[in-house]
């Protein structure tokens, strides 16, 4: 799901081609969904990886000029934390999260929380399509 490999969806509705045989999922409220994901990268209790700052960086519109003109930074700086040749400072870290959540309507944000693990365990996101009430619910496992 947008680099990331460890988003899992459910509720969605996958079909066959009958040409190739492809799998093509039809995802609703695509917008929706990135702003749930989004939600969830934010207050997750691990440090974000390399592919998490990149969909985050791109879920703000932002080049990688404009994520380092926010973070007052250099662009080769931004490139290494999203190649995972550096790792960002906790102290970015948390000023990137505050970005995206002032972006975002997010009541349950907390700060002390954010970015306290180190990332040394493998987390999934599960997100998936609440039907009845037409919106993305996330969890992490």
């Amino acid at each position: 799901m947008g680099g990331l490999n460890n988003v899992i969806l459910a509720g969605i509705t996958v079909r066959s081609c009958p040409e190739c045989g492809s799998l093509v999922p039809k995802i609703p409220k695509m917008e929706a969904l990135h702003d749930c994901i989004a939600h969830a990268l934010v207050k997750k209790e691990e440090r974000l990886t390399p592919a998490e700052i990149v969909f985050l960086r791109k879920s703000l519109g932002w080049s990688g000029t404009d994520f380092a003109d926010n973070l007052h930074c250099d662009k080769s700086q931004v490139s290494k934390w999203e190649n995972g040749r550096v790792v960002m400072s906790k102290q970015n870290e948390l000023l990137f999260r505050e970005i995206i959540a002032r972006g975002k309507k997010i009541a349950d944000y907390c700060r002390t929380d954010a970015a306290r693990k180190e990332g040394n365990r493998v987390v999934s996101l599960f997100v998936k399509i609440d039907e009845a009430k037409r919106q993305w619910t996330d969890e992490w496992r």
